[in-house]
C-alpha cells in the first residue's frame, strides 16, 4: 500500500500547471528568450511569437547572447530566428549576416558578427529564413520549412503560461466559477489569477502560486508562508532552487524559474527525462524540461491525470475497508469462541456394546 500512495504522490507532483505546451522560458536581466517546440513555418513562428507578446528572437544586444548561450548546452534540433532575406536577394557568405534582416527592423550595424557560426554553404537566391540549430550553428533553410521550433524574445516572464481561461457553458460570473478573477464573455467566462498566481492546469478554474524569477515575496497568512513549487523560502521569501546543482541530470543540466532542463551529448539519448543511454549515430537527442525539485517519470496531465488520481485514490481506499473488515471479522470471531461453554469432550462417543 505505501508503494501505492508513493505511486500516486509522484503522479500529483507531475502535473504542470498552465504552462503552454512545448514552451521554456528563460530571462535574465529583464529580457527574456522562449524556446518553443512547435514544427511551424517562418511566418506563422512569427505569429506566435507575436501572440505570446514577443517577436522571433534577434541577437542585437549582449544580454541576449549571453542568454543563448546559457541555453546552447540543451538546445537540439533546429529553430527559427528573426532573420529573413530580403526579396529577390541572394544570400552573400561575405557578410557578417550574409544578407539577411532582423524582421523585427533592428539596425544591423550593431550586430556582434564574432557571436556567429554559420552552416558552411553557398549562396542561395529562393525565400530563405535563418534558423539556429545544436551548438549555436547557424543555418539557411526555405521559410516554408517546418523545424522543430522557434526562438521568441520578450520582456514578458509570463510569456509561456496561459494567465486565462474559458470557460464554456451556461455560466456567469454572478454564479462564481472562478477562484480568484472572472469576466462574462459570450458562450462562458473567462477565469483568470492575480497577479503571483496562474491556473492550474488539473482544474483552470482555480488558481495556484507562480514564480517567474530568481526570488518572489511569499505568500503569508496567519502566520504560515507559502512558495510555488520549485522555490525555497528563506525568511519571507521564495528563492528558486538549483535542482542542477543537485545532481538531477545525467549529463547537461539548465537551471530555470521554478524547473530544469536535463539533454545529452553527441551520441547518447534523453530517457527518463534525466538519464543518458548511448545510442548509434544520427538519433536526435531531445531535452525535456522538469518543473520542481520532485518529479516523477511523465505522466497525463490535464483531466487525465485527475482520472488516474481518482482511480488510484478509489483503490487505496478500497484495500484500506478490505483490510478493516478482514481485522474486525477476527477479532468478532475470537470474541465468539471465548463466550462459547465448555462442551462433552466427546459428544457423538457410540456406547459400548455387550
Amino acid at each position: 500500500m505505501a508503494a501505492l500512495l508513493w505511486a500516486l504522490l509522484l503522479l500529483v507532483l507531475e502535473a504542470r500547471p498552465g504552462r503552454q505546451q512545448g514552451c521554456l522560458p528563460l530571462c535574465s536581466e529583464g529580457r527574456c528568450l522562449t524556446v518553443n517546440w512547435a514544427g511551424l513555418d517562418f511566418d506563422s513562428a512569427a505569429v506566435a511569437c507575436r501572440r505570446r507578446g514577443g517577436e522571433l528572437l534577434t541577437l542585437q544586444a549582449q544580454s541576449s547572447h549571453q542568454l543563448l548561450a546559457r541555453l546552447a548546452p540543451v538546445l537540439s534540433g533546429s529553430f527559427w530566428m528573426g532573420l529573413r532575406l530580403p526579396a529577390g536577394s541572394c544570400s552573400d557568405p561575405v557578410e557578417p549576416l550574409r544578407g539577411y534582416r532582423w524582421t523585427s527592423g533592428s539596425a544591423n550595424e550593431t550586430f556582434n558578427s564574432s557571436w556567429v557560426q554559420w552552416a558552411a554553404g553557398a549562396a542561395v537566391c529562393s525565400p530563405s529564413c535563418v534558423a539556429l540549430a545544436q551548438y549555436q550553428v547557424w543555418t539557411e533553410r526555405p521559410c516554408s520549412d517546418r523545424p522543430n521550433g522557434f526562438l521568441c524574445r520578450t520582456v514578458d516572464s509570463n510569456a509561456c503560461w496561459e494567465l486565462e481561461h474559458f470557460l464554456n457553458g451556461p455560466f456567469r460570473c454572478n454564479d462564481a466559477p472562478c477562484q480568484q478573477q472572472c469576466a462574462d464573455a459570450e458562450g462562458g467566462v473567462r477565469c483568470s489569477c492575480f497577479h503571483g498566481y496562474v491556473p492550474d492546469s488539473g482544474d483552470p478554474q482555480r488558481c495556484r502560486l507562480h514564480c517567474a524569477q530568481q526570488s518572489c515575496p511569499a505568500v503569508c497568512a496567519a502566520g504560515e508562508c507559502r512558495c510555488a513549487d520549485g522555490f525555497l523560502l528563506e525568511g519571507q521569501q521564495c528563492v528558486d532552487i538549483d535542482e542542477c546543482h543537485m545532481g538531477q541530470c545525467d549529463q547537461s543540466c539548465l537551471n530555470t524559474f521554478g524547473s530544469f532542463l536535463c539533454s545529452c551529448r553527441r551520441g547518447f539519448l534523453l530517457t527518463g527525462q534525466v538519464r543518458c543511454v548511448a545510442v548509434a549515430a544520427g538519433e536526435v537527442v531531445t531535452p525535456a524540461d522538469r518543473d520542481s525539485t520532485l518529479r516523477a517519470a511523465s505522466a497525463p496531465s490535464g483531466p487525465f491525470l485527475w482520472v488516474w488520481v481518482g482511480a488510484a485514490v478509489v483503490l487505496v481506499a478500497a484495500v484500506f475497508l478490505l483490510r478493516v473488515y478482514v481485522v474486525r471479522r477476527q477479532k468478532r470471531r475470537e470474541r465468539s469462541s471465548d463466550q462459547q461453554p465448555a462442551a462433552p469432550a466427546h459428544p457423538l462417543a457410540p456406547e459400548p456394546q455387550v
